[in-house]
């Protein structure tokens, strides 16, 4: 499944994270606010679920695709000097909902050509 959604995604990093319980909004340490990624074009959702050894697999991937230059330079600092897990929070024009979570954050690569970025957040869990 894809599909198009809002024109933002926002992100915190698993570690800023107090308690997450499935269905709600996670509960964020103090004075931890989401953090918006500034996307030009509309971000696009995919799900899948993938037969494993090891039992069936849910996918998410989030892509998201932002100016070179932008105001998201914070994604790329902590990319580029330590790997990160996040979770992000996504709305459609009818519900909030979360793509990676405490046990299964999201992982990200990110490609550039020096005018635009694309971040590919990536979250595997059980099916």
């Amino acid at each position: 499944m894809s599909k198009i959604i809002c024109n933002s995604v926002e992100f915190v990093l698993r570690t800023e994270i107090k308690s997450m319980i499935p269905g709600e909004a996670p509960v964020l340490n103090d004075y931890i606010e989401w953090n918006k990624i500034n996307a030009i074009e509309k971000p696009v959702y995919q799900s899948s679920v993938k037969q494993n050894d090891a039992g069936p697999a849910n996918e998410e991937t989030v892509t998201v695709k932002i100016r070179h230059t932008g105001t998201d330079t914070i994604i790329k600092m902590l990319i580029d000097y330590v790997s990160y897990y996040f979770v992000l929070r996504m709305s459609t024009d009818e519900k909030t909902f979360y793509v990676g979570n405490l046990e299964y954050p999201c992982q990200i690569e990110y490609t550039s050509d020096k005018i635009f970025d694309t971040y590919t957040f990536k979250a595997v869990s059980p099916a």
